[in-house]
């Protein structure tokens, strides 16, 4: 049993499932949600307050960054909206271990913040698991925060964005992005937001931004929630301070080639990070030896589903990398792979 989940609500609803049959399960889910409206204020919640109050940041920055997958999308899940055939993870059990696999993997990579997409609460796709709460007792000594981009409350489905800090920060808020007009699955609304955190590092003032931009909009909301980013981070730039925006890009970030064998269909939805656009100084970041991101049309097959680079950071001038690395996972727990950063700030110039 996988620690801080909630297995007790979590089996009865896998019972449930099991005992209603595909097509009425689904019949339900839409009529319910044809009367059920999720709500749209964007509020940040507290999972865990760190007992100890946050150390103060030294140099260099550290941060991990990954997108959990709500618990479901581990290496046996396929999902419909990527062409596969389920709308569910295969089991409750199945949950679990990918919960136990992202737990044993975040204590393995320390970090002064963490940021998560696809974090949830209990809910449909997690078999009621609790994903924070997971995360919350990996990190204990961590301050774990989390907002709701997906907030439906029938079928119950609870996903977001999560922060976790284990050092001090001077604030963190939430900024809402263009949403796309068309509703997920036909029902769901999705909220698009970043987190922006504030905090010092040895001195200097940085800004961190969370993101988890739209993935199945055929491109033009991923554009409108691009520009209004740049237009955010060159702001808090401009104000002196050293920025860096990270998560689930859902653009290719760099042209690759890792083998696969699947059809090219699976592809339908990737766009190519339009590199021409940024600003003068700054610059993208990610591991190109290792993907971050496989195909979910079909289980996961090493060599036979596509995978592709869709996160990593975007940095402003004054930001020195000394080091950027995706964890290879075999994407077991996840549809996704963790990156680890080592950043370092260097004085600003009239010139950055």
């Amino acid at each position: 049993m996988t620690e801080g989940a909630d297995m007790g609500r979590g089996g009865w609803i896998e019972d449930r499932i099991r005992r209603v049959g595909r097509a009425v399960l689904l019949t339900l889910l839409f009529g319910l949600a044809a009367c059920a409206h999720g709500g749209a204020a964007l509020r940040l919640e507290t999972i865990q307050r760190a007992a100890e109050p946050s150390v103060a940041a030294g140099e260099p920055f550290t941060l991990v960054q990954w997108n959990l997958g709500y618990g479901g999308l581990g290496f046996d899940a396929d999902f419909k909206a990527d062409g596969g055939k389920s709308l569910l993870p295969p089991s409750g059990k199945a949950v679990d271990r990918n919960l136990a696999g992202i737990q044993a993997r975040l204590r393995a990579m320390p970090a002064d913040l963490y940021v998560f997409q696809e974090m949830a609460r209990p809910g449909l796709l997690t078999y009621g698991r609790d994903v924070a709460g997971a995360v919350a007792v990996a990190l204990p000594t961590s301050t774990l925060l989390f907002s709701r981009d997906i907030n439906q409350p029938v079928p119950r489905l609870h996903h977001g964005l999560g922060l976790a800090s284990r050092v001090a920060t001077q604030s963190v808020d939430l900024v809402a992005m263009p949403e796309d007009p068309k509703k997920f699955a036909g029902f769901i609304t999705r909220h698009y937001h970043v987190q922006r955190i504030r905090l010092q590092i040895a001195g200097a003032d940085w800004t961190v931004f969370n993101l988890h931009l739209s993935a199945f909009d055929g491109g033009e909301v991923r554009q409108a929630q691009l520009a209004a980013l740049l237009t955010l981070v060159q702001a808090e730039a401009a104000s002196g301070r050293h920025v860096v925006a990270l998560g689930d890009w859902n653009l290719r970030l760099t042209p690759t080639h890792f083998a696969y064998t699947a059809d090219a269909s699976a592809q339908f939805w990737i766009r190519d990070f339009p590199v021409d656009q940024l600003p003068a100084g700054w610059r993208l970041v990610f591991d190109p030896t290792t993907p971050t991101v496989r195909t979910n049309e079909q289980p996961y097959v090493a060599g036979r589903n596509y995978t592709t680079i869709i996160d990593g950071a975007l940095v402003s001038p004054g930001v020195d990398v000394v080091s950027v690395r995706t964890a290879d996972t075999g994407f077991v727990a996840t549809d996704h792979q963790p990156v680890a950063y080592v950043l370092k700030a260097r004085p600003l110039t009239s010139s950055d």
